[in-house]
């Protein structure tokens, strides 16, 4: 039972200014009752007046008849008066109890609001970290996760040698490998790089001599540029920055001399696809002959290393003058971005004409590792003078993404990047997106810091929801977004893919918040619960079910960029040091150095 001490001090509490401003609601009984007591009164004095009027008439036979009418105007004016009085009160407690109505709103609006800060509670304020957020911090390995995900790999890589070695993917269900990338052997170059970080030297061993001694570019195969830049290239050169041997230099400039034909454009803006065996070169027909941004956009990073890594400046050249065509407003005169969204690109350019052939702006397939990088290419060079124009068209690209793209779902108020077209924004996100919240993280510096790694934070609960929400644990290949509804899946399968655990990797890496590596490790047991099989990984057909039904692909990218990024998430974040070292968009790590001279300028 209550003392009457803690009883007037509830009623202080519950009248004070602080919690009437917080709960305005209070006042409204009060308020009503106010109006109540005053309509009371206002009917006691009416019939006051028409009883001292009865009064009055019963004496009028003696009351002069001008003094009696003169009486009853009188009297009449003041129930006029009281009339009018009364309409006013009414229109102010009208007035009053809306006033309360809308302050109630927003009070709910604000706690809507802090739901959604709630939603990402889990995650520490910045505020409250003690970090520059323009560097790294440093932190220790979780040993018992990482070396969890290290036994992944070892799985992984166990039933690749056994059933597919030599080809591109391992089917690991029916135990045979299959051919995609023109059998270069996609998945051994892939791994190279994570089976260095992981310390299995000597499976990376024999991985290496694969290459030295089966290696063959003479294929009849129509390869992806941009699939044998990133996946091949790419893994060339960082296996030869971790390991220092040259043999993988000599295989990389044999390759990039294969891809040349597809260079030979009016543009120099290069054609998507070349057969390695005869040289010819095109676009496919589904894009109308056009290119695709983030393939024309994505090889920058691995051609700039080789020219550093054999003194000859061509490749860097080629690359660059990619991205200072297609940046150049007077290079072509049609790309009509939407207003407040001038750094951004439509995701197809013909490379004939130089015309762009579509409006349409993403950052999830088609558009995506364009922008990524903008931001990458400035790292790489040491964020110098003379790659400072790459920081400019990075930044001026964020903020169009975020003045026309960035959006809030209902009703969770969940961050996402849309889509856009001409008629609008698509409410729509790949899951390849979820790159974007480490992009931001990572291009994080001096005055756009802090608005860049909130941002980066709203985006990654989102990318987390994408799995948290599925009964499976795993996230869908892309999400639409409805009113009402927040996220829906809208292709309900799962590849494997590596940018929700990109992304917590890097954001683990700038904040040091440790809810980024438990997102991650709940994301890795989902892994390994659906998707592992007795001699490697599967993706997944449906991720709505308890129980999906696996598919029978282990993608190539699994190895390079998934385990990899998970592993490097738990391990000491002076491994494979932020500052010292660049993914490319296969997470194949390249050295940075300090540019003096670049060909986008």
């Amino acid at each position: 039972m209550k003392s009457r001490g803690s009883s007037s001090r509830s009623l202080r509490s519950y009248f004070s200014p602080s919690s009437i401003s917080r709960r305005p609601q209070r006042l409204l009984p009060f308020v009503v009752i106010a109006c109540l007591t005053f309509f009371f009164l206002l009917e006691k004095q009416r019939e006051s007046l028409e009883s001292s009027e009865d009064e009055q008439i019963s004496s009028a036979l003696s009351v002069p008849m001008h003094l009696r009418n003169a009486e009853i105007e009188q009297l009449a004016k003041q129930q006029a008066i009281l009339a009018k009085e009364t309409v006013l009160l009414a229109k102010e407690a009208e007035k009053l109890a809306l006033a309360l109505k809308e302050r109630e709103e927003k009070a709910n609006s604000r706690q809507l609001d802090l739901s959604a800060e709630k939603l990402i509670g889990g995650m520490q304020n910045l505020a409250a970290l003690d970090i520059n957020l323009s560097g790294w911090v440093k932190a220790d390995a979780d040993v018992h996760r990482r070396d969890a995900v290290k036994a992944a790999m070892k799985h992984a890589w166990k039933g690749y040698e056994r059933f597919a070695w030599g080809m591109d993917e391992l089917q690991p269900n029916s135990r045979r490998g299959k051919n995609l990338f023109a059998g270069l052997g996609a998945t051994i170059i892939d791994s190279l790089d994570t089976l260095w970080i992981m310390d299995l030297k000597e499976e990376f061993g024999r991985a290496r001599d694969w290459v030295a001694t089966e290696f063959n570019l003479n294929k009849p195969y129509e390869a992806s540029v941009f699939e044998t830049v990133i996946r091949i290239v790419g893994g060339f050169i960082a296996a030869y920055d971790l390991s220092g041997d040259r043999m993988f230099v000599d295989k990389c400039v044999d390759l990039v001399e294969k891809l040349q034909p597809a260079y030979r454009t009016p543009t120099g803006i290069p054609y998507n696809i070349i057969n390695l065996q005869s040289g010819g070169a095109k676009n496919p027909a589904w894009t109308q002959q056009a290119s695709t941004l983030a393939e024309f956009g994505t090889q920058q990073l691995e051609f700039v290393a080789l020219s550093h890594h054999t003194g000859d400046p061509k490749y860097a050249q080629q690359a660059e003058n990619v991205i200072k065509y297609a940046t150049d407003p007077t290079a072509h005169r049609n790309r009509n971005p939407p207003n407040g969204g001038e750094g951004l690109y439509p995701m197809f350019l013909n490379p004939i004409s130089g015309m762009w052939t579509s409006a349409k702006i993403s950052f999830g397939a088609m558009g995506d590792s364009f922008f990524e990088y903008l931001i990458k290419m400035w790292v790489q060079g040491g964020q110098t003078e003379a790659v400072k124009k790459y920081r400019t068209l990075f930044d001026s690209a964020m903020q169009g993404m975020m003045n026309v793209m960035v959006a809030r779902s209902s009703p969770s108020n969940m961050v996402y990047v849309a889509e856009w077209d001409r008629s609008g924004l698509i409410h729509k996100m790949d899951h390849l997106a979820c790159f974007v919240p480490g992009m931001l993280a990572l291009g994080a510096d001096g005055e756009n810091a802090e608005e860049y790694v909130s941002l980066a934070q709203q985006l990654m609960y989102t990318c987390y929801q994408m799995y948290a929400r599925q009964p499976s644990g795993l996230a869908p290949e892309m999400v639409y977004f409805r009113n009402g509804e927040d996220m829906v899946s809208g292709a309900h399968h799962n590849l494997l893919r590596p940018e929700t655990v990109e992304s917590l990797m890097v954001l683990f890496r700038k904040t040091g918040d440790p809810i980024f590596r438990e997102w991650g490790w709940e994301i890795f047991q989902a892994f390994e619960r659906h998707c592992k099989t007795n001699d490697g990984y599967a993706g997944l057909k449906d991720v709505r079910l308890a129980r999906p039904q696996q598919d029978d692909t282990m993608q190539s990218f699994f190895l390079a960029e998934t385990l990899k990024y998970l592993y490097l998430l738990f391990d000491d974040t002076s491994h494979i040091a932020m500052d010292e070292w660049v993914f490319n968009t296969e997470a194949h790590p390249i050295k940075i150095f300090k540019r003096d001279h670049s060909f986008v300028n």
